[in-house]
């Protein structure tokens, strides 16, 4: 039975992200793609769809909004609806849930979050039938975390510790937050897959031209826990860089930077940074 998943979010990093994931675990889903409310109105008009999955903070039609209008139209108001977003407060929970969204799920968030978020809206409206108990013994999508963790794509030299020269990679942990990395004329959107006082590991869709090695460049960093504010401007250089998968043409670069220059400022809030994304 193909099942038909609307991707809505206007950062086409994420959007790639969690294709490549419904695209493993669902492979019988066929995936439309909008990057912001008014083009997802637009294909919800004239196709059917299974499931929307929508980011909160879009340009235009907010994510919210597209909500509020797939409630309001009789012909759509049974689709199962998922938001997905930085947006954890209680206050914008209640929200969501009052204009009638089937779950939540947070950024950042892993393959395992997302598929079981998923599949649970499918399965209630019979679009997937219910995972047998040992899924998850089997490798399923209820105990992968490998695609946004890197735990199952291994890095050149064996393991992330390979990239990261720390024992604590190994652990493959839940990412932790977004950057936006700053470099002569280009600006990358990245996860934040690990990060201490002194460095950070980012994860980034392969694009044409990357950093290299020794290359300074500028850091934002926005934090999962939505209750701190982004820490900006801060200096690092690439100590290292690598490709996600063991094959020429992966989609994803995982790059280790090394922080220059902290002030004390700074380092007081990476520390709070590090305290609150555990």
């Amino acid at each position: 039975m193909k099942i038909r998943i609307l991707l809505c979010d206007d950062a086409s990093f994420i959007r790639d992200l969690i294709k490549r994931t419904l695209r493993k675990f669902l492979p019988q889903s066929e995936i439309l793609e909008a990057s912001d409310g008014k083009k997802a109105q637009a294909i919800l008009n004239r196709q059917a769809i299974d499931l929307i999955l929508s980011d909160w903070e879009m340009p235009g039609l907010s994510g919210e909004e597209l909500l509020q209008w797939v409630r309001a139209d009789e012909r759509l108001q049974a689709i199962p609806f998922i938001m997905i977003t930085s947006l954890g407060g209680k206050e914008n929970i209640m929200k969501a849930v009052e204009s009638g969204v089937s779950d939540y799920l947070g950024k950042p968030f892993t393959p395992e979050e997302l598929m079981q978020k998923v599949s649970k809206a499918l399965v209630k409206v019979g679009k997937l039938n219910m995972p047998r108990q040992d899924s998850a013994a089997r490798g399923g999508p209820f105990s992968s975390l490998d695609i946004l963790s890197g735990k199952g794509d291994t890095l050149p030299g064996g393991s992330a510790e390979a990239l990261t020269g720390s024992a604590r990679a190994k652990e493959a942990p839940k990412l932790k937050g977004t950057a936006l990395v700053q470099w002569q004329q280009s600006e990358y959107k990245c996860m934040i897959k690990t990060i201490s006082i002194e460095e950070v590991v980012l994860v980034s869709k392969r694009a044409e031209r990357h950093p290299g090695v020794f290359e300074q460049l500028s850091l934002t960093l926005s934090p999962g826990n939505q209750t701190r504010l982004a820490i900006n401007n801060i200096n690092a250089y690439v100590h290292s860089c690598a490709a996600m998968e063991k094959r020429e043409d992966s989609d994803f670069v995982q790059m280790l930077l090394r922080f220059t220059a902290l002030d004390e400022e700074q380092r007081r809030q990476l520390s709070s940074f590090i305290i609150d994304n555990p």
